[in-house]
């Protein structure tokens, strides 16, 4: 035996994503044809590549060409302008964002309707992200990390809300929000991080406490699948993230030890499974 094989307690589609995925496969089934799906449905290519192969077609931009059919928005939601472009649009639009996406984007137009200058902790090269940008007026002030959030001065008399990626990392977020209230005594906090992307990490540092080598199965371009390789890290265990089994390398089959794996909240169960059958043929078993 080469080792144990643990799987983190939580993993895999989160609620928003299995929605998502179900919206399209629908689509696929009983049209309009064609379907359409403006940015990727998720963030994960083997998702986007079987849709793809199945006719759906994925675009960055709509195109004001566009006759019949339908048009579905990505989980990650889009900005206000841009929805009521394509709902004007000849193509009958289906609406896939994340219901807690939606909600973000209601508290960040509400607390701006307020009267309160909008901070955001997130990426700001992220679909989440620019979305939340296009629901108001003025763009919030956005942290990627913490020292960017001790790098930003308060504008005395103004009145701060703080809002977050749903994603993020939740060590991380802390680390602004304990910045930012130093700074900011009166600040209000308005949350933004799911409770899927809450357990998913938690479930992780578990994971590191069995074993030093954690496998990370979701896209590069996921943001949670790159949080939960971060945290794992931080935790103390070797993290690596891949996008299938077909991204491991030869050379990690020639050592021995326990193995975790757990997967994003864009990552489908079966690479899941893939992953394991090719561990277990290299001598790994499942552990309890």
């Amino acid at each position: 035996m080469r080792g144990k094989i643990y799987l983190a307690e939580k993993r895999g589609f989160c609620s928003g994503v299995e929605r998502a995925v179900k919206m399209v496969a629908q689509a696929v089934e009983n049209g309009p044809f064609p379907v359409r799906v403006l940015h990727e449905i998720v963030h994960n290519e083997n998702v986007v590549n079987d849709f793809a192969a199945r006719g759906v077609c994925f675009y960055d931009t709509p195109d004001p060409e566009w006759k019949g059919g339908c048009l579905i928005l990505s989980a990650h939601g889009v900005g206000k302008k841009l929805e009521e472009y394509v709902r004007s649009m000849s193509v009958e639009v289906m609406d896939a964002t994340c219901p807690l996406v939606k909600k973000l984007h209601a508290a960040a137009a509400e607390l701006e309707s307020e009267g309160y200058t909008l901070l955001m902790a997130g990426k700001r090269v992220h679909r989440e992200t620019e979305g939340v940008i296009g629901r108001v007026q003025y763009p919030p002030v956005v942290f990627e990390n913490a020292a960017e959030s001790q790098a930003f001065e308060p504008v005395p008399g103004k009145r701060y809300a703080v809002i977050s990626q749903t994603t993020l990392s939740t060590d991380e977020y802390e680390t602004i929000l304990s910045v930012l209230r130093k700074k900011i005594p009166d600040l209000h906090v308005a949350g933004g991080i799911c409770q899927a992307t809450t357990s998913r990490q938690t479930a992780v540092k578990k994971l590191a406490e069995k074993c030093k080598r954690i496998l990370v199965i979701g896209s590069t371009k996921s943001s949670n699948s790159k949080r939960l390789r971060e945290v794992a890290e931080s935790a103390g265990a070797e993290a690596v993230l891949i996008s299938d089994v077909s991204g491991l390398p030869d050379s990690f089959f020639e050592t021995s030890g326990d193995i975790g794996i757990t997967s994003g909240a864009s990552a489908p169960e079966y690479l899941v499974d893939d992953l394991i059958r090719k561990l277990q043929s290299y001598g790994w078993v499942l552990g309890d």
